[in-house]
């Protein structure tokens, strides 16, 4: 796995900030209106495959005028603070309950982002959830992907834009 080093907004390309901002945006934006959680940016790296540091990930398939996948990877502990805060009570596990949650999160996110990203023509799917700590999330083939790395009250978390076409 190739990861480029960590970069600072200043230091991206006007074509990486057009693609970043809207998702960097975003996620602030849905962690405090949903769950009255402020995030902060703290880091900026690129690389070819993305392997979990977390529990639970939410992925969303983009097609049209770009392709590929858009990820939302959280820690238990964020999972479980984020569902209690949704919920009003704190999960023992990974259940469906907390499933939807990292779903309709990772849901907020890329559609938010996608429609601040400003280019007609981009679809995305339905998300859909895994879990298990250090699972893989493997890009399509020659996709640009950028790894934004989050801290929270309740822990880290990272949004993955694995894309082709921009």
């Amino acid at each position: 796995m190739v990861v480029q080093p960590l970069l600072s907004i200043v230091e991206l390309s006007e074509k990486r900030k057009r693609l970043i901002l809207p998702f960097v945006e975003c996620t602030k934006n849905v962690f405090s209106m949903m769950l009255n959680w402020e995030t902060e940016l703290i880091g900026i790296f690129s690389t070819e495959k993305f392997m979990s540091k977390y529990d639970c990930s939410g992925l969303i398939g983009v097609s049209g005028a770009l392709r590929g996948t858009i990820v939302v990877s959280v820690d238990q502990d964020v999972a479980f603070a984020a569902a209690e805060a949704f919920l009003g009570n704190k999960p023992a596990t990974i259940d469906e309950e907390v499933v939807d949650m990292v779903g309709e999160l990772t849901n907020m996110i890329a559609g938010a982002g996608k429609d601040r990203i400003g280019i007609p023509g981009i679809l995305l799917g339905l998300p859909t959830v895994i879990s298990g700590r250090g699972h893989s999330v493997w890009f399509d083939h020659g996709a640009h992907v950028e790894i934004l790395q989050f801290s929270s009250p309740h822990g880290p978390l990272t949004v993955e834009i694995g894309v082709r076409g921009l």
